[in-house]
């Protein structure tokens, strides 16, 4: 039975195109590689490397094609592995993971309100793309992901939880902050000061707030001092707004809320697990779709 080393080194050897390159990325020796590949020569029946230029080892056309299969397998064995651990995991605590950050925080702040679920569920803050959740939920990443979109799959079921709308708050002395609502277009060309991973709403923003400058930050506790002591106007959210770190940025109460009256703020949320999560999950997403915050 060809051994998975076997493949690894004819792939490694495929992407270096010598034994002796091949072997230092490995950390094996040029002799034991070659034994290797000779062997595994012998296992399929087939040359794999044409040895007839002096010095010089290159691979066959069936090499080629040897060495591209075993790529494939060695991901498909990587996947594997994956899976089964990351299930192994999830049998001890369950994983909650967002494409957006406010739904997690609102999750926190459900779970200090219940003791089981602060030592049961797990908040994975690491944003997920889109485009990664059915991979991540296959992989066993998470249990449950909410989304910004049903996911069309069998395996996946996709639950309603609420929508998300933004609210912004304005130093005082501006003459927006005397209105009792705005639209995304009223907020042209100010400055805003922004949590750098936002999800869908960064697309919203930009697209939606004509000659606005964003001035992202990383580090939270930063964020929270520079709202503190400038007049940048900054965002919040309906699932945000009740948080201590929200109102530690409106201190010391130089900006008021308004609210953002426009069609294009809102996001719709889901929770988003496999069929075969249902039982962990669904009693979290009927929760959360119960408590789901309606005004800001």
């Amino acid at each position: 039975m060809t051994e998975l080393e076997a493949l690894r080194e004819l792939v490694t050897f495929r992407e270096y195109g010598t034994l002796s390159a091949a072997a230092d990325a490995l950390r094996i020796t040029q002799p034991t590689m070659t034994r290797t590949m000779r062997k595994l020569e012998r296992e399929l029946g087939v040359p794999l490397f044409d040895r007839r230029a002096k010095n010089r080892l290159s691979l066959t056309h069936t090499g080629e094609l040897a060495a591209q299969e075993a790529e494939q397998l060695l991901d498909a064995y990587d996947r594997f592995v994956e899976t089964v651990r990351n299930d192994a995991n999830l049998h001890n605590e369950i994983v909650v993971g967002s494409v957006a950050p406010g739904p997690l925080h609102f999750l926190e702040q459900a779970g200090k309100r219940n003791a089981q679920w602060e030592s049961s569920i797990t908040v994975r803050h690491s944003l997920i793309e889109p485009d990664a959740v059915l991979d991540n939920l296959l992989l066993r990443k998470e249990t449950m992901i909410i989304t910004d979109r049903e996911v069309d799959d069998l395996r996946v079921e996709s639950l309603y939880l609420g929508e998300e709308y933004l609210g912004v708050a304005i130093d005082n002395f501006n003459p927006l902050a005397q209105r009792t609502s705005v639209t995304l277009a009223d907020l042209a060309g100010m400055d805003f000061v922004v949590a750098h991973d936002i999800g869908p709403w960064r697309a919203v923003i930009e697209e939606q707030i004509p000659g606005a400058h964003f001035l992202y930050q990383q580090d939270l506790s930063a964020l929270e001092q520079i709202s503190k002591y400038s007049a940048f106007p900054f965002f919040y959210s309906n699932l945000t707004r009740s948080l201590r770190m929200t109102d530690e940025r409106f201190m010391p109460h130089t900006r008021t809320a308004v609210s953002i009256a426009d069609p294009a703020n809102r996001i719709d949320f889901y929770a988003t697990f496999l069929g075969d999560n249902r039982r962990l999950a669904l009693p979290i997403q009927q929760y959360l779709a119960q408590h789901w915050p309606r005004e800001q």
